[in-house]
C-alpha cells in the first residue's frame, strides 16, 4: 500500500545526472564522457514501489547505485525526507545508511565467499554497532526464517547454496537494519522461472510486514507490473515516461514505451491486443547520444523539432507524465500511423 495523499515522499531526486569520464593514454588525457544518467528526476513515497525499466545499458542500476550514493553523482539532488543528502560525505551518510539498502543482481558475487551466511547477514549490524553479539546471532536467525531459510545454515558459505538461497541471504542482509528503503537492482534475473516467482512473493510480504519502499529495477515487464505501484521507463539515460502500473500498461504515451509493451508475449485468446512494433537500428552510445530526443533515431513518429529540441518530462494526462512533442496540445501520438517528417 502507498502513501496517504499528501504525504512527503520517502525519498526524491531532481535532475540527477553521473557522468562518467572516459580518458587514454599513460598520461590519462580525458577522450570523452559516458552520460549515463542524464537529468532524472522522480520520487519514491513509504510503502511505495517505482518499478525502474528499460533496455540494457540504458543506466537503470546507476541510478539505484547513486541514489543511494554508492556512486557520487555528477549533479542534481537527493533528498531523504527534505533533507538533501547530495554532498554529505561518508560520516555523515552514516545514519543514511542504515535507511536505504541493496539487494545485488548476481546472488553469488555480491557475498563474500570468506564469511558464512550468518556473518554476511550480521555484518551490516556489526558496522553500526547495532546490538550485542548474541543479539546479533538471534536477530540473524530471525531473519534467515522470515526469508525461508533454516537458522541452521548460519554457519554455511555462500557455494554451499543454490541461486535462490544465496538472493535470500541478501535480501536478509538488506533488511538487517531495518531500512525504509531498499533498491533491487535486478534482484530475480539471473534466477530460474520458479524461483523468480518465490523472491517476488517473499519480497511483497516482507514490504507489507515492514512497510519497506523499493526501488525495483528490471527489464521483464511481466515482473514490473506484478510489484510495482507506479513505473518509470528510460531510454538512454532519462526518463521518457512515469505513470501508475494501470495506465503505462493501458495506455502508453510514449513512442519507446509502446515498443517496449508490444514486445512482451501475451496469450492468444486475450483481449489485450496489440500492434507489434518493431524498432529501427541499435540504441546510441551513451558516450555520444544523439541531440534533441535521445529516442528520435528510432522512432517511428520523429519530426524535426524531434531531432533538434530534447521533450520535457511533463503531466500529459492527470498522474502521467512523458517526454515526447507529440503530446503537446494535448494530443497522444497516433498509434496507427507514423507522424510525417
Amino acid at each position: 500500500m502507498t502513501a496517504a495523499a499528501g504525504a512527503p515522499p520517502l525519498i526524491e531526486v531532481r535532475d540527477l545526472k553521473k557522468h562518467f569520464p572516459i580518458v587514454k593514454g599513460v598520461f590519462a588525457r580525458p577522450a570523452g564522457t559516458v552520460y549515463a544518467v542524464d537529468g532524472v528526476s522522480f520520487h519514491i513515497d513509504p510503502g511505495e514501489t517505482l518499478g525502474l525499466v528499460g533496455e540494457s545499458g540504458c543506466g537503470k542500476s546507476t541510478v539505484g547505485r547513486t541514489l543511494l550514493k554508492l556512486l557520487e553523482p555528477t549533479a542534481g539532488r537527493i533528498i531523504v525526507r527534505g533533507e538533501d543528502i547530495t554532498g554529505y560525505d561518508a560520516r555523515r551518510m552514516l545514519p543514511y545508511r542504515r535507511q536505504m539498502q541493496m539487494i545485488y543482481q548476481d546472488p553469488y558475487a555480491s557475498l563474500n565467499p570468506r564469511m558464512s551466511a550468518g556473518e554476511i547477514v550480521g555484518e551490516p549490524m556489526a558496522i553500526h554497532r547495532i546490538a550485542a553479539p548474541e543479539e546479533r546471532r538471534e536477530r540473524v536467525a530471525a531473519l534467515f526464517e522470515r526469508v525461508g531459510l533454516r537458522p541452521e545454515l548460519m554457519s554455511h558459505y555462500p557455494h554451499e547454496f543454490s541461486g535462490g538461497q544465496r538472493q535470500r541471504i541478501g535480501i536478509a542482509r538488506a533488511l538487517a537494519l531495518n531500512p525504509e528503503l531498499v533498491v533491487g537492482d535486478e534482484p530475480v534475473s539471473a534466477l530460474d522461472v520458479s524461483i523468480q516467482a518465490q523472491i517476488i512473493n517473499l519480497l511483497m510480504d516482507l514490504q507489507d510486514e515492514f512497510k519497506l519502499s523499493y526501488l525495483f529495477v528490471a527489464h521483464d515487464l511481466a515482473v514490473v507490473e506484478h510489484l510495482s505501484h507506479r513505473v518509470a521507463v528510460m531510454y538512454l539515460g532519462r526518463i521518457v515516461e512515469l505513470t501508475d502500473k494501470t495506465s503505462l500498461f493501458e495506455m502508453p504515451l510514449h513512442p519507446y514505451t509502446e515498443a517496449l509493451l508490444s514486445a512482451v508475449p501475451i496469450p492468444k485468446a486475450s483481449a489485450r491486443s496489440r500492434k507489434r512494433v518493431i524498432l529501427k537500428g541499435d540504441v546510441p552510445s551513451p558516450i555520444n547520444p544523439p541531440p534533441g530526443c535521445h529516442f528520435h533515431t528510432r522512432c517511428l513518429y520523429a519530426t524535426a523539432r524531434c531531432r533538434a529540441e530534447a521533450p520535457a518530462l511533463r503531466e500529459v494526462v492527470p498522474g502521467h507524465l512523458a517526454a515526447c512533442h507529440l503530446h503537446d496540445g494535448g494530443v497522444r501520438f497516433p498509434l496507427d500511423k507514423p507522424a510525417a517528417a
